[in-house]
């Protein structure tokens, strides 16, 4: 009978682990499905559910931190991101996260020390390399802006985007011809561009 007792108590283990890996899948599923829909409020409350201290905890902080980013909640935004960083120091998305409401914030110091830090972790990352190139154009820092964009043109020499930082830093530094050579080149990736028409059109 022992035997028999002890089977039972692992197969209604087994049940209600099986029914909260549902019961968190809904979760998960009705959240993404609500941010589609532009209901970010809700989405956010789907995954109340979700252990805080669960397997999942990390996912769920980041997950907070940009639906409240889309809300334009900076603040609970910046505390979700750093919550997941807490978790995990490591976490390169939790890092690049927490950039998006301190850009929105215009806190660009914070921003460029969060984006060097995942430099650091990831050299060349796109996203990093791109986020600290506004946090110093916020700062107007145009000499470092030129470098960062070079960086990046380097490693992405496909990306529009890129170039359009260059062009940016090199005309606040009265680069002319440098100048007309980026957004040359974002034409080249990007026809029709109109800040790299509108500036060629001067020249």
């Amino acid at each position: 009978m022992k035997r028999y007792a002890k089977l039972a108590v692992i197969a209604t283990a087994l049940i209600l682990s099986s029914a909260s890996t549902v019961a968190q899948e809904a979760s998960w599923k009705s959240s993404y499905e609500l941010e589609t829909a532009g209901k970010y409020n809700e989405a956010i409350v789907a995954i109340d559910r979700v252990a805080a201290n669960g397997p999942d905890a990390e996912l769920k902080a980041i997950r907070r931190g940009w639906l409240y980013y889309l809300l334009g909640n900076f603040n609970d935004s910046i505390r979700e991101y750093r919550l997941a960083i807490d978790r995990s120091g490591r976490s390169i998305d939790a890092r690049l996260g927490v950039t998006l409401p301190l850009l929105a914030q215009k806190r660009w110091r914070e921003a460029e020390q969060s984006a060097r830090t995942v430099l650091d972790m990831a050299p060349n990352n796109y996203t990093a390399l791109l986020r600290l190139t506004i946090a110093q154009e916020g700062q107007r820092d145009w000499t470092s802006m030129a470098k960062t964009a070079a960086t990046l043109v380097a490693a992405y020499p496909t990306d529009a985007t890129a170039y359009v930082y260059l062009a940016r830093a090199n005309a606040w530094l009265l680069k002319t011809d440098e100048t007309i050579a980026a957004y040359s080149a974002v034409l080249s990736r990007y026809p029709g561009h109109l800040e790299a028409k509108a500036y060629l059109e001067k020249k």
